[in-house]
C-alpha cells in the first residue's frame, strides 16, 4: 500500500507539473499570435493612413493648380481690359507662378514627411512585435527543461508519498 501511495503521489506531482507547463506553453502561443495580429492591424492602419495622405496631397495639389490657373486668368483678363502689358503685369504673372511652385513644393514636402513618418511607425510596430515575440519565447520552457521539471516534480511527489506513509522509528527525534 505504501508503494502504491508513493507511485500515486509521484504520478500526481509529475502530471500536475506537466499540465502547468502545457498551459503556460499554450498561453505563450496565444500571446504570440495576439502580438502578430496586433502588428498586422497596425500595419494596415499605417497603410490606410499613407493612402489617405497620398489622396489628400493629390487633392491639395489639384486645388493649388486650379487656384494658380484662376489667378493667371485674372491677371490676363486685367491686362486685356486695360490694354497694358508692361512690367507690372508681367511681374504679377511671375509672382503667381512663383506662389504656385512654392505651394506645390510645400505640399510635396509635407507628403514626403508624412510618408517618412509612416515608415517610422512601421519600424516601431516591427520593433514592438519583435519584443513581444521575444518576451513570449523567453517565458517558454524548452522540452528538455520541461522534462526535467516533470521528473523533479515526480521525484518530489514520490518523496512526499514515502514520507507520508513511513512509520516513525522509535528513538529518533
Amino acid at each position: 500500500m505504501a508503494t502504491a501511495a508513493i507511485i500515486v503521489m509521484a504520478a500526481l506531482a509529475a502530471g500536475s507539473s506537466a499540465y502547468g507547463l502545457k498551459q503556460q506553453s499554450d498561453a505563450n502561443k496565444v500571446q504570440a499570435a495576439s502580438a502578430k495580429n496586433s502588428a498586422t492591424a497596425d500595419y494596415m492602419a499605417i497603410d490606410a493612413a499613407a493612402e489617405q495622405t497620398g489622396q489628400a496631397a493629390t487633392q491639395e495639389a489639384m486645388k493649388l493648380k486650379r487656384q494658380a490657373l484662376i489667378e493667371r486668368g485674372r491677371i490676363v483678363a486685367a491686362q486685356s481690359e486695360t490694354g497694358f502689358f508692361g512690367n507690372s503685369p508681367l511681374r504679377e504673372m511671375l509672382n503667381a507662378r512663383l506662389k504656385e511652385k512654392e505651394a506645390l513644393g510645400t505640399n510635396k514636402v509635407n507628403y514626403t514627411n508624412a510618408l517618412m513618418q509612416g515608415g517610422r511607425d512601421s519600424t516601431k510596430v516591427f520593433a514592438d512585435l519583435s519584443g513581444r515575440i521575444n518576451e513570449t519565447r523567453a517565458k517558454t520552457t524548452n522540452n528538455w527543461a520541461a522534462g526535467l521539471q516533470i521528473v523533479s516534480a515526480g521525484v518530489g511527489g514520490g518523496v512526499s508519498g514515502y514520507t507520508a506513509t513511513r512509520k516513525p522509528t522509535k528513538g529518533v527525534a
